[in-house]
């Protein structure tokens, strides 16, 4: 009886095998969401939680297992925003690649944005235009980061903010999810890598 309740799930709700293998993976997104992807209804490559806004996000380069469309997020990917394998973002982040000129507002200056594997953005931080952090940068909640920190494996905070602590990279693990996707694709399936 299990299994022919499987099955039937499997017949009747399509991209229900797929969508179970994507939890695996620690993102997190409706099965309605993955579904629209999977039938091209939506063309957002990754998962968005209710309240975060992504703008531009074909300007979006997005790593391996990340959680950083959190709710209240705003992610302005108009420079382009570039986020490297299992990157976190805590709630309430802001991600800008443009920002106005400043002697005549109605013009823009667009800068890429990276932030760099295993990176951790604190709760109601906000990350400015052509900003880079290396790989493992620890932003501590609430900063406002206006410069970069390319090296990596430090933890930096306050507004502006600046290096709090440097990291032994010896120390850090990385690990690897037991599945992982770019966004709603697999990761053996990703023309962009």
């Amino acid at each position: 009886m299990k299994n022919l309740i499987k099955n039937l799930i499997l017949i009747l709700i399509p991209y229900s095998k797929q969508y179970l293998e994507f939890r695996k993976s620690g993102q997190k997104s409706s099965y309605f969401t993955f579904f629209k992807f999977k039938t091209g209804i939506s063309k957002i490559p990754f998962p968005i939680e209710k309240g975060c806004q992504v703008a531009h996000f074909k300007r979006v380069k997005m790593g391996i297992n990340c959680l950083v469309t959190r709710p209240g997020n705003y992610i302005q990917a108009v420079g382009g925003v570039e986020i490297g394998d299992y990157v976190q973002f805590g709630p309430n982040v802001g991600i800008l690649s443009t920002n106005h000129d400043l002697y005549d507002q109605r013009k823009y200056n667009h800068k890429k944005v990276t932030i760099g594997d295993y990176s951790w953005v604190g709760m109601n931080s906000v990350v400015l235009p052509g900003v880079e952090l290396g790989k493992r940068t620890i932003v501590a909640a609430g900063s406002v980061v206006t410069k970069s920190f390319p090296e990596g494996y430090c933890v930096i905070g306050g507004n502006p903010a600046k290096k709090i602590k440097d990291l032994d990279p010896d120390k850090f693990i990385p690990w690897r999810g037991e599945v992982e996707y770019y966004g709603f694709i697999p990761k053996n399936k990703n023309l962009n890598k």
